[in-house]
């Protein structure tokens, strides 16, 4: 039974590294409710938008995205489970990682990204054992096949941006956004404050310029009682819940 469990994991066909990651960030981009275009995946990959009009035709060949008139990507039902098949060794990693070899939290994304590529569904099933059926990776993130449904796990939760909430409300921390978790000083930056998933944040006050997704306008935070400074780009990348 196990073989069978394990080879419902494999995509049927292989794809390369690179599609592989597009299809990540194209899932995670918008599994937090944000459009997917070209020069989004540009920014993100550091890459000229040739190069990223050339994988994405390459892609949409292969049945695995799809572009409407604005020129924003969705994936198919095949790129979503060949999407969730990477996330999943991804994630599963991780945690391997962490709870099995020790590492840190915010060591592991870059290792994960070298490693997901080669973990075979055998893999996955003893790590998914051995570590007692997981449902998220150490960033907070869900783990597909582990939760009803991975795509809608941030709505099913009430979860929103911390950027988005009332000063003085306290919530708690869901999860680090998957879309930077590639950015290794920001993922430092919080482990240094000790912002990490299960925290109790409270956004103390809103910055006194525009706070924009992007901005690096200053923001003060209290975790779990504690006063932090980071800034709005980084409020922004953390999904929370209220605590009732």
């Amino acid at each position: 039974m196990e073989s069978d469990r394990s080879a419902a994991h494999e995509p049927s066909t292989a794809v390369t590294a690179t599609v592989e990651e597009y299809l990540e960030t194209i899932y995670n981009i918008a599994m937090e409710g944000e459009p997917v275009i070209g020069a989004r995946l540009a920014e993100k990959f550091r890459v000229a938008p040739p190069t990223v009009t050339e994988t994405l035709k390459r892609m949409t060949r292969d049945g695995l995205i799809e572009m409407d008139g604005r020129r924003q990507v969705t994936l198919t039902p095949l790129g979503v489970e060949r999407a969730e098949a990477v996330l999943r060794r991804h994630r599963l990693t991780e945690r391997f990682l962490t709870d099995m070899l020790g590492m840190q939290w915010h060591q592991v994304h870059e290792e994960a990204c070298r490693l997901e590529h080669h973990i075979s569904g055998a893999v996955e099933e003893r790590v998914l054992t051995t570590l007692h059926q997981p449902t998220t990776c150490p960033h907070g993130n869900p783990i597909p096949g582990a939760v009803p449904n991975a795509r809608t796990y941030l709505r099913d939760l009430g979860a929103v941006r911390l950027l988005t909430t009332s000063p003085g409300k306290t919530y708690t921390l869901v999860c680090v956004s998957e879309v930077v978790e590639d950015e290794e000083g920001l993922i430092s930056h919080l482990h240094d404050l000790g912002v990490t998933p299960g925290a109790r944040l409270t956004l103390a006050a809103r910055p006194e310029v525009e706070a924009t997704p992007d901005s690096e306008a200053p923001i003060t935070l209290l975790c779990d009682g504690r006063r932090v400074e980071t800034s709005a780009r980084v409020a922004h990348a953390l999904w929370v819940t209220p605590i009732s």
